[in-house]
């Protein structure tokens, strides 16, 4: 550039000898040119000046850019898998810390269980020994009086001659007697318990001889249970055997004693339900009343009445037509000789309406006589009666033999 600059003025500046048209127009065009380029020069300077200059301006007034703040998201700064093992950790040790409890507890009881263990075996010693030491006691003393009998009997020997009764051998009858084996009251009821209970329905029984084996009435008694509210007992079960007795009822029959007023009640069945299980067993016994007796007191009603009276109008009916129906016409002649009047049709069917009256009167009694001889009064005893059933032959609970082992020893 600055060759060509240099070219360019010594070619405006040079000889003047050289002068011509030609000559001239080169120069204008190259002087024109020389400006142009000092121009375009100036141009180009002044532009780069500006715009360094407006940069250092921009960078001068811009905000100085801080570097953003590094953020950490939660799942990069928690540790997952240490987080596990810290949560399987802390489960393993809460569940090591209640083992050792447990087997501290167990262990706690165990040595009371043996401490206790010693405490009685201990306490038994001791009673053994003092019954060995009295039993001791016993035989030096049994012994002493042995020795004295002995020399009296020896004395009195040499005093007196010797008198030699007869001696008798004792017999053994262990073969020929039956003894009863001990059973557990976890399971068996016993002679002689009792049951406080109350009859869930009404009782009608009838009084006639055959009602005990033919005619019994069926009979529902459902039980309180073992105490109640006042928490006095109501029975004299043993508290080993575990049956809910609330959950119990006992299925018997009944009869009617006319004589006594009362109705006789057989105990059969005693039927318990517990978690849904029902367990039957066969029973025997009596109940009584709340009055204390043997039988419920009840209300004495005769059914054969009207019978009875049915029987006797027939009676008066037969007796009427009886008397009405008389005797055939007679009359006496004066020669002493019995004459009888002929019975015209009319009478005839007067006197056999007469005879066939009676003869129904006779038959209508007799049939109602026989109606009031098969109706025995009857008793009658209201719901709900507070009774005490009483169990008269032991059986193991779910036994059912029970009455077979009674008609057995019957025989």
């Amino acid at each position: 550039m600055m060759e060509w600059f240099k070219e360019n003025i010594a070619a405006v500046f040079g000889r003047q000898d050289d002068d011509s048209n030609t000559k001239i127009s080169k120069r204008q065009k190259l002087v024109v040119k020389l400006v142009l380029s000092v121009l375009m020069v100036a141009g180009f300077a002044m532009a780069v000046l500006v715009q360094e200059k407006s940069e250092a301006y921009q960078n001068k007034n811009a905000p100085v850019k801080k570097p953003l703040a590094k953020i950490e998201l939660p799942d990069t700064t928690i540790d997952k898998e240490r987080r596990w093992r810290e949560h399987f950790e802390s489960i393993i040790a809460d569940q090591t810390r209640a083992v050792n409890d447990r087997l501290q507890a167990m262990e706690e009881g165990q040595s009371q269980l043996v401490k206790k263990a010693e405490e009685s075996v201990e306490r038994d010693l001791s009673e053994t020994r003092e019954k060995l030491a009295l039993a001791q006691a016993e035989l030096i003393s049994a012994s002493l009086e042995l020795k004295k009998v002995a020399s009296i009997e020896a004395d009195r020997a040499n005093s007196s001659p010797i008198h030699r009764e007869s001696s008798m051998n004792a017999q053994e009858f262990e073969q020929e007697i039956e003894f009863d084996r001990p059973k557990s009251a976890a399971n068996y009821v016993p002679e002689g318990i009792f049951f406080m209970g109350n009859l869930v329905g009404g009782v009608v029984v009838s009084t006639a001889l055959s009602a005990p084996d033919e005619n019994s009435t069926p009979v529902s008694i459902k039980l309180q249970g073992r105490f109640d509210v006042r928490g006095d007992k109501l029975t004299n079960l043993s508290p080993l055997n575990k049956i809910d007795l609330k959950h119990c009822r006992i299925m018997g029959s009944a009869y009617g004693d006319l004589s006594s007023e009362r109705a006789i009640i057989r105990l059969e069945k005693l039927v318990c339900e517990e978690n849904g299980l029902i367990q039957t067993s066969k029973i025997a016994g009596q109940v009584f009343g709340p009055d204390g007796y043997n039988g419920i007191k009840g209300t004495v009603i005769s059914t054969s009445s009207k019978h009875i009276k049915n029987a006797a109008l027939g009676g008066v009916i037969s007796g009427l037509s009886g008397a009405a129906k008389g005797q055939d016409g007679a009359s006496i002649t004066g020669a002493g000789l019995i004459s009888t009047k002929k019975k015209g049709i009319g009478d005839m069917l007067g006197q056999g309406a007469l005879q066939g009256a009676s003869n129904a009167g006779e038959k209508v009694a007799d049939y109602y006589l026989r109606q009031a001889e098969s109706m025995s009064p009857v008793l009658t005893i209201d719901p709900g009666v507070r009774v005490s059933a009483q169990i008269t032959k032991g059986f193991f609970v779910g036994e059912v033999g029970t009455h077979k082992k009674i008609k057995k020893a019957k025989k």
